[in-house]
Parts: C-alpha cells; structure tokens; sequence
C-alpha cells in the first residue's frame, strides 16, 4: 500500500512538473512524464489491478489538468499500462535502447489515439500533416527521457518496500507441471 501511495503521489509531482517544464519547452521538445511514468510502472508492478488503478489515477489527473476529454488519458493510461505489462512479460526490454525504443513506439501510438479520438468527438479539428511530425519528435524525445524516469522510480519503489528485484518469475512448463 504504501508503494501504491508513493507511486501515485510522485506520478502527481510528475504531472506537475510536465506542466512547469511546458511552459519553457514547445510542446514536441517536453516529454510527457506522467506517460513514461506509466509506460515504467506497467514494466516494474507486480500486480495487475493495482497497476491498473494507479494508471487510471494518473490518467484521470491528466484529465482534470489537460483540459481534454474527460475519461480519454485515463482509458490510454490504462492501455498504455496494459501494453507494458504484456511487452514486459515477452518482450527484454532491460537495455537502454529496448526501453527507449518501447517507449517512443508507445509514445507515438498513444499520440495517435489521443489525435484519432479527439478528431472523432471535437468538431473542428483537422487533420493537419504538421502533426504527424510533431508526433514523431515528441515519441522520441520521450524515448530519451524513458531511461531517467525508469531508474528514478525503481528506486523510490525500492526505497518505498517494493521488491528489489526488477524481473519477473518465469514460468516454464514441463511434463510435471511448472517449475
């Protein structure tokens, strides 16, 4: 519980910071925190409902902060945190470019659904060919950044009683059963 907390609290001060540094940063050249921060909690939590809820906590902290439509971060956060648990589980993404390169492919397909939903439901939008650039600057610039805020919140994991350990239990099947 008190992981849960502490992730949630600094997902929060991640949020908040994304918004300090927008201000300085144009938008492709500010990476979406709070995305990595689910990207990097969806590759290191244990349990899945509890990452759940805490993807849609923080998703639906963008929500109230964004300005967008209500429920669409925390329903891609929880995607987004879907995706990493199931491309944890069968993908090595313990390098530096596995896990930059993870990030910025889900970076850049979240930047697609958030485009194609908000495209569906606000009129007045368009498609602009600008913004499909723009869309792959910000994937990478999030593939850069994946590594700090991975290792910044496996430590305070760590440092909150989490599991030291990042792997995950392998299962292999014999003719006995699982080992």
């Amino acid at each position: 519980m008190k992981v849960f907390f502490t992730l949630l609290m600094a997902g929060v001060l991640v949020l908040m910071l994304e918004g300090a540094l927008a201000t300085i940063l144009p938008p492709p050249w500010c990476p979406d925190l709070r995305l990595l921060a689910v990207i990097c909690i969806g590759l290191r939590w244990q349990g899945l409902a509890p990452g759940l809820a805490l993807a849609y906590l923080l998703g639906s902290s963008a929500d109230v902060l964004s300005g967008s439509l209500m429920g669409l971060h925390a329903l891609l956060s929880m995607l987004t945190f879907l995706s990493a648990v199931f491309a944890g589980r069968q993908l090595n993404l313990k390098g530096l470019f596995p896990l930059m390169a993870f990030a910025a492919s889900v970076s850049f397909f979240y930047g697609l659904a958030l485009y194609a939903v908000s495209i569906f439901f606000v009129s007045g939008i368009q498609f602009v060919p600008q913004w499909l650039w723009e869309n792959l600057l910000h994937s990478l610039v999030n593939g850069l950044f994946a590594p700090l805020v991975f290792e910044a919140l496996t430590r305070l994991a760590v440092w909150a009683g989490a599991d030291d350990s990042s792997e995950r239990a392998l299962f292999l099947e014999t003719s006995r059963g699982p080992m």
